[in-house]
């Protein structure tokens, strides 16, 4: 009956025991991971600084820095003549504390020579396109002074021969109405068989326009008949 106490008294001495171990041993996890969550930060963007500066403002935050020429690949001699032109981690993102950002830089000089580039090709280009305006330009009006003059052309021709045919119409009404043709003679009642009738009747000379003249009496045909 002691034996048996004494063990029953023995195993609860050592569950208690060991349960107080593990109690001990778990604030201790929480703790360390609560250390590595307070240990994180968050990484801004640096993009279009001076490499000194995002350098200065990321080791600040406890991060390390890696920098790289991305387009001659040349070496990294004064940081303050590059520029950050991208970077790995995103902006607003964590990252533990000692953990490295890769920046991509290019030189100042770079940036200057293609900065100096971009603007020679943008004012050539407004160039030609100004070119080409004043040339489209000068082609309509060249265009339309020469639809102009046709213009004027055609009026001055059309009005010259409005004149000629008014000239022309003042002329046809100023000629004399053509004389009417004689008239006919009105045939003759009278008729002479010869020249010694004309005599007989004492009608001689007859003329051509004396009654009873007929061409068979005027022998010499001069318009008078029986001389």
């Amino acid at each position: 009956m002691k034996q048996t106490l004494t063990l029953v008294v023995l195993t609860g001495l050592m569950l208690t025991g060991c349960g107080g171990k593990q109690e001990a041993v778990q604030p201790a996890k929480t703790a360390t991971a609560v250390a590595a969550v307070a240990e994180a930060v968050t990484v801004p963007s640096v993009i279009g600084l001076p490499l000194d500066k995002a350098t200065e403002q990321l080791e600040g935050l406890g991060l390390k820095v890696e920098a790289v020429d991305t387009i001659d690949g040349k070496s990294i001699i004064l940081k303050k003549n590059w520029q950050v032109t991208s970077q790995d981690s995103a902006d607003g993102s964590s990252a533990p504390k000692g953990s490295t950002v890769n920046l991509g830089v290019t030189s100042l000089e770079k940036l200057a020579a293609e900065k100096a580039a971009a603007e020679k090709a943008a004012a050539e280009k407004a160039a030609a396109e100004k070119a080409a305006a004043e040339k489209a330009a000068a082609g309509k009006a060249a265009a339309d002074q020469t639809a102009a003059q046709l213009a004027a052309e055609q009026a001055a021709a059309q009005k010259a021969a409005e004149a000629a045919a008014a000239a022309q119409a003042a002329q046809q009404a100023a000629k004399p109405a053509p004389a009417p043709a004689p008239a006919a003679p009105a045939p003759s009642s009278v008729y002479y068989q010869n020249c010694d009738a004309v005599r007989a009747a004492s009608a001689a000379p007859l003329y051509a326009n004396q009654p009873g003249f007929r061409a068979a009496l005027d022998r010499n045909s001069n318009g008078v008949a029986c001389e």
